[in-house]
């Protein structure tokens, strides 16, 4: 698989547009300036969070001896759950409780930027492809990630809360059809495991 294939997967998962109503909803009473350096943090730890675990993932899996193919199952099924919300449940971001204090790393960082979906298909792709591809990835789509948060008051006040949702639902059938990729690669290598 490709850099911008792992980063293009990557960036999905991540799903800054349907978070960033979310989002928007946590830092809206501060000032805009603030507002950035909130969301420039926020994606600092995030990626932070997302080569820690690239490479603490990969050792979790070799000391559990955790197979290829249950990996690219496990992803590849949980990456379509994400999907089907994304496509069904435009408008979930919207329930997160909104706090006045100033967000740190729970819950911008993680679980709405670097979340168990993500952290799961980061460990599939470590098992799979060279690690510095991997980190080069993480930073490509870190890089879209956070660039678009910057702008996310900017992005909703252009495409409003309803192209917000069918932005997310086009994301959400794109990352379907990959996820619907990683489970027949993963049944293909169970039964060549047979």
């Amino acid at each position: 698989m490709s850099i911008f294939n792992i980063a293009l997967t990557l960036f999905l998962v991540a799903n800054p547009i349907g978070n960033s109503p979310a989002i928007i909803a946590l830092i809206k009473d501060f000032d805009f300036e603030r507002q950035k350096k909130i969301m420039f943090r926020e994606s600092v730890f995030a990626l932070l969070l997302a080569i820690f675990f690239q490479y603490l993932g990969e050792l979790f899996l070799s000391q559990l001896n955790i197979q290829n193919y249950t990996v690219s199952l496990c992803g590849g099924i949980l990456l379509f759950l994400v999907a089907l919300n994304m496509i069904f449940s435009p408008n979930a971001g919207s329930t997160i409780q909104i706090k006045k204090k100033e967000p740190l790393i729970v819950p911008i960082a993680t679980p709405l930027i670097s979340g168990p979906a993500l952290l799961t298909i980061i460990m599939l792709f470590t098992q799979k492809e060279n690690p510095l591809t991997i980190t080069i990835a993480i930073l490509i789509a870190w890089i879209a990630v956070g660039g678009l948060l910057m702008f996310a008051p900017y992005l909703q006040k252009i495409l409003h809360r309803r192209g917000l949702g069918a932005l997310e639902q086009l994301m959400g059938m794109i990352l379907s059809m990959m996820a619907v990729e990683m489970v027949v690669q993963g049944l293909a290598l169970f039964i060549k495991s047979l």
